[in-house]
C-alpha cells in the first residue's frame, strides 16, 4: 500500500497574514507538516498544494514536492477534495492511499499520524479514517430551535442537569489526518467514505490555528509554558 500525503496550503488567509508560514517553535506550520510527513517510512511522497510562491519556496526547502493550484480552487471558498481530484489528474496518480495533513494542525504528532495508518491497515472494515478529539462542551448540553421555532434539547431535558461523565463520550472532527484511497474520496466526493473509523487525538495536539491567539497558545504549548 502507497501513501502519499497531501498538505493543502493556500496563500491566502483572512484570519492571519500569511498563516501557513507562521512559525511554532521556530518551524512554519507547513514545515512542521512536511517534517512529520517526511518522517515517516511508509509515505513516499509530500505534496503540497498550493497558489502561493512564498509556499511554493518554502515546501521545496523542506523537500516537498508542489502542486500547482488552478484558479478555481485557490479562492477561500474552494473544497479541498476538489484540490484532491486536481491533484489525482495532474499527479497521474492511481492506487495510492491519501494521507492529508492540515498544516494548521502544526502540534499533531508523527504517533498520530502512525496511529491513523495502523487503523487504516486494521481488520475492521474501513474505508476512512478521521482524527477527532473530545467535544468541549457536550453535545447533549446544546439546546435547539425546532421546526416550530421552539428552543428545545438536542435529545432530552435531563440531559441539561446530568454530569458530563454519564453521558456518552463524544468526539469532534479536528481536521489534523484524513486518510482514505483518493479513488474513494473521488467516488464519495468526501472524506468520510463510509465505513469511517475516528481516531481520538488529545487536546493540545488538536489545537488548530485560525487566529494570533491560537498561534500564542501553540508556541506557549511547546515551551511548556500553558496559557
Amino acid at each position: 500500500m502507497e501513501y502519499i500525503a497531501i498538505i493543502p496550503a493556500r496563500g491566502g488567509s483572512k484570519g492571519i497574514k500569511d498563516k501557513n508560514l507562521q512559525l511554532v517553535d521556530g518551524v512554519s506550520l507547513l514545515g512542521r507538516a512536511i517534517n512529520a510527513a517526511n518522517s515517516i517510512e511508509s509515505i513516499s511522497r509530500v505534496i503540497v498544494s498550493t497558489d502561493s510562491e512564498s509556499i511554493i519556496e518554502e515546501a521545496i526547502a523542506y523537500d516537498a514536492e508542489v502542486h500547482r493550484r488552478r484558479h478555481l480552487t485557490s479562492s477561500d471558498s474552494a473544497k479541498t477534495i476538489d484540490v484532491i481530484k486536481d491533484i489525482y489528474g495532474d499527479m497521474m496518480l492511481s492506487d495510492e492511499v491519501c494521507i492529508l495533513l492540515q498544516p494548521t494542525s502544526p502540534l499533531r504528532q508523527v504517533s498520530d499520524i502512525e496511529a491513523c495508518i495502523n487503523e487504516y491497515e486494521s481488520n475492521y472494515p474501513v474505508n476512512s479514517v478521521v482524527s477527532a478529539t473530545l467535544c468541549e462542551h457536550h453535545p447533549y448540553k446544546v439546546i435547539v430551535q425546532d421546526d416550530t421555532g421552539e428552543m428545545v434539547p438536542i435529545r432530552q431535558i435531563s440531559d441539561l442537569e446530568a454530569p458530563r461523565q454519564k453521558l456518552p463520550k463524544a468526539l469532534r472532527v479536528n481536521g489534523a489526518i484524513y486518510i482514505s484511497s483518493f479513488k474513494n474520496l473521488i467516488k464519495h466526493d468526501s472524506f468520510f467514505c463510509h465505513p469511517t473509523r475516528f481516531f481520538e487525538m488529545g487536546e493540545d495536539e488538536s489545537i488548530d490555528i485560525d487566529s494570533y491567539k491560537d498561534l500564542e497558545r501553540a508556541n506557549s504549548i511547546t515551551k511548556g509554558k500553558l496559557l
